[in-house]
């Protein structure tokens, strides 16, 4: 344990001094560690089931305009493990913008040292429409008026690496290879892209005896000139509820739960809480639901935990 416990470090404080000069884009996921495939390609029939997630996210409680993102993903083993499949819908609003993305993804598994090594492939698209009618100047006039086109379908491209054995997982995610343009002014003067965002991840599970089980996780995300760290721990009861809490390095707690409502079917709720001074101090909130279904036999790497 001490050992694992000084490798998470290392990785912690390699994040911490690699990512310090690396603006997010993407929508995130408190309990991303109750599903890696939101974040990871090639987690994509990782396991011995079909899992069916469904997630929706209300950001900071009470604002007009504040983020709203809803999550479907379907992931499944085919060729006896060795090949994963996916599909990823997601909706996600802030203010007058809304992006719908549909992807698909591809994942190759490999045994390795008693666990198993993946790669896996995302290709979709997004959908951004702007209404701008729902914003009011101060001034009469803003650059983004004159945006060419309020409707923009950006082409997308994204690769990961994932590695598993029974107590320990890691993985990297590029994502947006390609940088698809999603913003150009009728003057041409200006555009925007999906810029490339890096996220490496590592977790490990201490069993504890029979009944208790401690998870640790940490993820790093990076994207342009900007980064953060999310810590997370975790303990399960009696195989049938996780709960523990979150830090992210921009000034934010949480509380997570899951119930393993049965051997199929999972819920799971979280709770943000910014205490920096530099975030609207208002709640935000994340609900789960994950149904799956056994498509082979369990060759001993458990799925309990990842």
């Amino acid at each position: 344990m001490v050992k694992t416990f000084k490798y998470s470090l290392t990785f912690l404080l390699v994040c911490i001094l690699f990512f310090r000069n690396i603006a997010q884009q993407d929508f995130v996921h408190t309990q991303y560690m109750f599903n890696l495939f939101s974040i990871n390609p090639a987690y994509a029939g990782s396991k011995n089931t079909m899992d069916i997630n469904l997630s929706h996210r209300s950001q900071w409680i009470g604002l007009d305009g504040a983020p709203q993102t809803q999550f479907l993903s379907i992931h499944s083993p085919i060729l006896q493990n060795k090949v994963g499949l996916g599909l990823q819908i997601s909706n996600d609003a802030i203010g007058p913008r809304k992006v719908l993305g549909v992807n698909t993804a591809y994942a190759y598994h490999i045994d390795l040292n008693k666990g198993k090594l993946g790669f896996g492939l995302r290709a979709g698209a997004y959908n951004f429409t702007y209404d701008w009618s729902q914003l009011n100047y101060e001034s009469g006039y803003d650059g983004v008026i004159g945006m060419k086109n309020p409707n923009t379908l950006a082409v997308n491209f994204d690769f990961g690496v994932y590695y598993k054995n029974r107590v320990n997982y890691a993985g990297l995610e590029i994502a947006h290879l390609n940088q698809a343009k999603i913003y150009t002014s009728d003057s041409l003067t200006s555009e925007a892209h999906l810029y490339p965002h890096l996220a490496l991840f590592y977790g490990h599970a201490f069993e504890i005896n029979d009944n208790m089980v401690l998870k640790s996780s940490i993820l790093a995300r990076a994207v342009q000139n900007n980064s953060y760290i999310d810590v997370n721990l975790s303990m399960l009861f009696n195989d049938f509820l996780w709960f523990g809490a979150s830090y992210k390095s921009v000034g934010i707690v949480g509380a997570i739960t899951k119930f393993n409502i049965s051997k199929r079917f999972n819920a799971g709720y979280s709770l943000d809480y910014p205490i920096s001074n530099t975030f609207l101090k208002r709640t935000s909130h994340e609900l789960f639901l994950t149904y799956n279904i056994s498509m082979y036999k369990e060759l001993g790497v458990s799925p309990r935990y990842f």
